[in-house]
């Protein structure tokens, strides 16, 4: 699969519309601007990426297609398109033996020799369950089983395991499956987690409460057997026990906002989030001793996007349930489960002075999410609103007169406000970009100001107060003047 699809064309065409960001996406993908297309005549982006399509057929690089796509999806991670075609050129990789992907290179495939069939392979367990489903309707639940397997499918796509990784099982009010040793176990806990959560919320977001899809999620490791029908070993069995630990599910009962729990056994949980593989981190876990028919021992568990066992007034550990076991209460969190690095908000009035913000903060090596670029116009909601300050580590707003008579993004800087109201951490950063005072709760926070500074330079003082907030401190390049009288 060398081609973009017709799908994946106008996709890029529509993102990537100017010369210079078309030009640099492709630098990117390993494609010198030298050897670029030049078409004559005036400029189309989708007449621009025809001819990237051609030069693709034309090419002896097999490889760069998903370069490039995967390139979008580092700016774009929640994109959807590049995301299915990102999935899909994988499982096209895996079929002629190998992955073009640097995100998730796939094991070399050694033909087995005779006698390898009956001995146990090494996999990572995935086991879900869907709350209620027993008490629901005949029909409830034959939409639950369908709404379940469609989360699962986005998010397996959308965290770019190839399908042909995973073997599920059918079980009714859940979802049974084992992921081949050649997806690295990291990704399975941070990426696919993440992505699950995403999809869950999204699925949810247009349905009342009978319709609502709440999961416990279990993740263990191990060697499995497959017996034809399925597959057999303690690897397996654990991960049905864990889905099943009281502990997990007194964690969604004490959250009901939440629509997933998650447990990790101690083996996989020391081999991917001791280690803090892809971001994850071992503070927002809580470590349960569970005691199931045929399974003793030892988990993590977290409410992903929230921090599992602490008190919403972030005090530590609420008073024993009356079992005897520690209630799991929860408050928000954000490093483990950031898609973006910056979430751009800007007036409509301001969409440019937002595309300078987002440029200038990609040029560093952020990953970002503006409005503009990544929600289709007219599609405003305040959900999605919410998953875009969610999914972000901060939230940069361009102030502007316009930008504070706006209701509409004025839920953008509120939610992100409520995160971090004392600023200590700032997650919240406005940018003045017009002469304007904020009043209210924005005018205790400092802001960056660019008012009357000329591009020079405002993207250096941008560029040096962006670092100052996300490094937490100001260390000058060249020594101060000495304070001291002259004489």
């Amino acid at each position: 699969m060398n081609l973009l699809s017709d799908v994946e064309l106008h996709e890029l065409a529509r993102v990537y519309w100017q010369q210079i960001s078309v030009s640099q996406l492709l630098q990117r993908a390993g494609l010198d601007y030298r050897r670029q297309p030049q078409i004559a005549g005036s400029y189309t982006s989708e007449g621009y990426w025809q001819a990237v399509n051609e030069y693709l057929e034309a090419s002896r690089d097999p490889d760069l297609r998903g370069r490039i796509l995967q390139c979008a999806r580092d700016q774009y991670p929640a994109n959807t398109v590049f995301n299915a075609g990102l999935a899909a050129g994988r499982v096209a990789a895996a079929a002629r033996g190998r992955s073009g992907e640097r995100h998730l290179e796939r094991e070399s495939v050694v033909p087995p020799a005779e006698g390898w069939f009956d001995l146990p392979v090494h996999v990572t367990v995935l086991a879900l369950d869907a709350v209620g489903y027993s008490r629901r309707g005949m029909l409830v639940q034959l939409a639950v089983r369908d709404g379940l397997r469609e989360i699962v499918a986005t998010a397996l796509a959308r965290a770019g395991i190839p399908q042909d990784a995973v073997e599920d099982q059918d079980r009714g009010d859940g979802y049974l499956a084992i992921v081949s040793a050649a997806v690295p176990k990291a990704v399975i806990v941070a990426d696919l987690v993440r992505e699950l959560e995403i999809a869950l919320r999204a699925y949810n977001r247009p349905r009342g409460d009978l319709g609502r899809i709440r999961l416990r999620l279990a993740l263990h490791q191990g060697d499995v057997l497959r017996d034809g029908t399925g597959w057999a070993g303690d690897a397996v069995v654990v991960g049905a026990r864990l889905v099943d630990a009281q502990q997990v599910r007194d964690a969604l009962a004490d959250a009901p906002d939440m629509d997933l729990a998650l447990i990790v056994s101690s083996e996989l949980f020391d081999a991917t989030v001791h280690e803090r593989l892809r971001g994850l981190d071992p503070g927002l876990f809580r470590e349960v001793e569970v005691h199931t028919e045929k399974f003793r021992g030892n988990a993590w568990l977290t409410l992903p996007g929230r921090m599992a066992g602490v008190a919403a007034d972030g005090t530590g550990f609420q008073p024993t349930r009356p079992s005897g076991q520690t209630s799991v209460t929860v408050t928000d969190v954000r490093s483990d489960v950031a898609k973006w690095d910056f979430f751009v908000s800007a007036a409509e009035e301001d969409k440019d002075w937002g595309s300078w913000v987002a440029w200038y903060l990609e040029e560093e090596g952020y990953r970002i999410h503006l409005e503009t670029w990544d929600v289709q116009a007219g599609n405003f909601d305040v959900e999605v609103l919410d998953d875009a300050v969610r999914f972000s580590t901060r939230t940069i707003v361009v102030l502007s007169p316009a930008y504070l008579e706006s209701s509409k993004v004025r839920a953008a800087w509120q939610h992100a406000w409520k995160r971090d109201p004392n600023g200590l951490q700032r997650t919240l950063i406005p940018v003045r970009v017009e002469d304007c005072e904020p009043a209210g709760l924005l005018s205790g926070i400092r802001y960056v100001d660019l008012v009357g500074l000329d591009d020079v330079d405002a993207k250096e003082i941008f560029k040096q107060q962006i670092r100052r907030s996300v490094e937490g401190r100001y260390r000058p390049t060249t020594p101060p003047p000495y304070p001291g009288k002259r004489r």
